[in-house]
């Protein structure tokens, strides 16, 4: 099984760094004059989804809920650096809080950009800078709640030991791993709640919650606005804001359904004791393909971008048609024209 899912996590890291330097290559070039102050976010989303898959191929999670506890382990070349993997899993889970806060920034400054355009210019230079702030604080506050609530005790190597054991053949007492355990289990039966992970639990879900709260706030008000304002502003800028609109509500739907709705699900099942066992991978495998799938869609949603594509395309078609002409060429001359006449190569 974990095999299987290291395939798709090595097969979407590759795919995603293309994906995002083509990307970033579209950026520079399309959306200087395009975009103005909003293509330093786009750069520095696009950057972070890169950034994004080398932590998790030194990560390589793997994820497991058994009883009242969800279990994240390391199973890269740091498996056994039981310090270091738990730093690495810590900012693995951290660029969660990072992807979801920095779609929210791009969402405000659309907002900003469509609903008060005349306090876009407060957002240039250093102002624009201080929008990362929310971002930073998050990402801090996911990486300690994991490093500090999640941390492998005592008494979480125990209860995972012969699960873990039995499911990917290692000992919780040598390999690196983050749990949150709801309660422990006495010898009488009697239930024990951890507070630290309920607290850990509780500032997960209120982090997803703020930011898309936040964005579903920014996306309606974006949404009647340009309702409204459709005989006020030109159809060039009306047209823009309309795809930006598009491509940031894809991409936050796609890793809403893919991953934060699934990952705060499968937290909660712990709490009443839902095994799902090896199941509890698939945010893990749905988040290694978003940043491969993320710049896509600004590609398709975007038609200053997906006309640069198709017209390096057509240029690179025309260079192909041209090579072999002259290849048909080569041939006809050099050889005789009863020899060669059913020799023709097409394209």
């Amino acid at each position: 099984m974990h095999s299987l899912l290291h395939i798709v996590q090595y097969s979407g890291i590759g795919f995603a760094q293309v994906t995002n330097l083509v990307m970033l290559i579209l950026i520079y070039n399309k959306a200087k004059g395009l975009f103005g102050s909003y293509r330093y976010l786009m750069t520095v989303f696009t950057a972070y989804s890169i950034v994004y898959t080398w932590i998790e191929m030194i990560a390589l999670p793997l994820m497991y809920v058994h009883g009242s506890m969800f279990i994240m382990l390391v199973d890269s070349f740091l498996r056994y650096e039981k310090l270091i993997g738990l730093y690495v899993l810590s900012l693995y889970c951290a660029s969660f809080a990072l992807c979801i806060s920095l779609l929210a920034t791009q969402f405000y400054y659309r907002y900003v950009a469509v609903c008060q355009p005349h306090n876009l210019g407060k957002l240039n230079g250093f102002r624009l800078r201080l929008l990362f702030v929310p971002c930073i604080l998050f990402f801090i506050a996911w990486f300690c709640l994991v490093f500090f609530a999640m941390k492998g005790t005592e008494e979480k190597v125990e209860y995972a030991r012969k699960i873990i054991l039995e499911v990917y053949e290692e000992d919780t007492s040598k390999i690196a791993f983050i749990a949150l355990q709801f309660w422990d289990t006495d010898s009488d039966g009697s239930k024990t709640f951890r507070v630290s992970d309920w607290l850990s639990y509780s500032g997960f879900l209120s982090i997803i919650g703020s930011c898309f709260s936040a964005i579903l706030f920014c996306a309606i008000k974006i949404y009647f606005k340009l309702q409204c304002s459709q005989n006020v502003m030109s159809w060039k800028t009306r047209e823009l804001h309309r795809q930006l609109l598009k491509t940031l509500i894809f991409q936050t739907a796609l890793p809403f359904f893919t991953m934060y709705s699934v990952v705060g699900t499968i937290l909660s099942l712990p709490i009443f004791e839902i095994d799902i066992g090896l199941t509890a991978n698939f945010p893990g495998s749905a988040a290694c393909v978003y940043p491969a799938l993320e710049p896509l869609i600004a590609m398709y949603f975007v038609k200053d971008f997906k006309n640069a594509l198709k017209c390096n395309r057509g240029i690179r078609r025309i260079f192909l048609k041209e090579l072999v002409f002259q290849v048909n060429l080569k041939l006809k001359s050099q050889w005789p024209t009863s020899r060669c006449k059913n020799l023709h190569i097409t394209l």
